[in-house]
């Protein structure tokens, strides 16, 4: 019996500990946890929407006419860059190898012409000279002759400009004034037609605003809006409205939040950003967006 109670006793005290110890961790973690600022509504009747930053300019894949190993790289991610700026470089060995094959097939050509236009003009003397020394056949052949070489002669001389013109496609230019939002390239890597290795955009800064589909008719165009850096509410950012995309598309970027549905659309509307910040504004970056609206009923 003694044995029992004591048992009973230990029972209690373990208890007694392991509750102490649960509301002494819930104390420490509550006094460790950081209160996130709250956030001041900016109007009084409001659309609240999903912002995603984007470069004004859409995000542009800089492509290449032509495909092969990288030679060189001019630039890396974050760069700013203008318009017709040197981007990099693919190697262009084997088309600059058949330069010299084609000045080789002009000498040539350039040759033929020159003893087909002999041809031509001693046949054209002795016409002059005795008109029946000369048969009309074989006027004809001489001529064509001659006109074959001289097409002949033009034509390597084209097909050089061209060669010429080719060799520039293997430098890659900027096509906009931005910054190099993504690059994977390196030197020796290759580079396909298609690729999406070099990612450019404009500096200039656009919001693409998610409005659910169940707030859309009480947007209104033109209408003010405000955005909120997601962490610090105190970073706001002034939008300007620039163009409602007229198509009701399914919310690709979803809000994590167990009441929200994965079949819901939204409509878009684009803002630019009025005055740039002074802090930091990264594209595909998440914003809170406010939308002002004179309809809430």
């Amino acid at each position: 019996m003694k044995s029992f109670f004591i048992l009973i006793l230990v029972s209690i005290i373990g208890v007694g500990v392991a509750l102490g110890m649960m509301y002494y961790t819930e104390s420490e973690e509550a006094s460790q946890s950081v209160a996130l600022p709250s956030m001041k509504l900016p109007y009084r009747s409001f659309i609240a929407g999903t912002g995603v930053i984007e470069a004004h300019s859409k995000n542009i894949y800089v492509g290449s006419l032509v495909q092969g190993v990288i030679k060189r790289v001019h630039v890396k991610s974050g760069d700013k860059i203008k318009k017709g700026e040197l981007l990099f470089e693919i190697d262009d060995r084997a088309k600059k190898a058949q330069i010299p094959l084609q000045k080789e097939q002009i000498k040539v050509a350039q040759s033929k012409f020159d003893s087909a236009k002999y041809q031509l003009s001693l046949i054209e003397n002795f016409k002059k000279v005795s008109p029946h020394m000369v048969t009309n056949e074989k006027y004809a052949t001489v001529l064509n002759a001659f006109n074959e070489a001289k097409a002949t002669l033009l034509l390597t001389k084209e097909n050089l400009k061209t060669l010429k013109e080719e060799l520039k496609l293997y430098k890659v230019y900027a096509p906009i004034d931005g910054i190099v939002l993504q690059s994977l390239i390196t030197q020796g890597s290759y580079f396909n037609t298609n690729s999406k290795a070099l990612m450019i955009g404009s500096d200039k800064l656009s919001i693409r605003v998610n409005i659910n589909e169940f707030d859309a008719w009480k947007f209104e165009p033109k209408s003010e809006a405000v955005a909120f850096i997601r962490g610090n509410p105190k970073q706001q950012i002034a939008l300007s409205y620039d163009y409602t995309t007229p198509l009701v598309v399914p919310k690709h970027n979803l809000t994590g939040l167990s009441t929200e549905a994965t079949d819901t659309r939204v409509l878009q509307v684009m803002y630019s950003v009025k005055k740039r910040p002074n802090f930091p504004l990264y594209v595909g970056e998440m914003l809170d967006v406010f939308v002002k609206t004179t309809k809430d009923k």
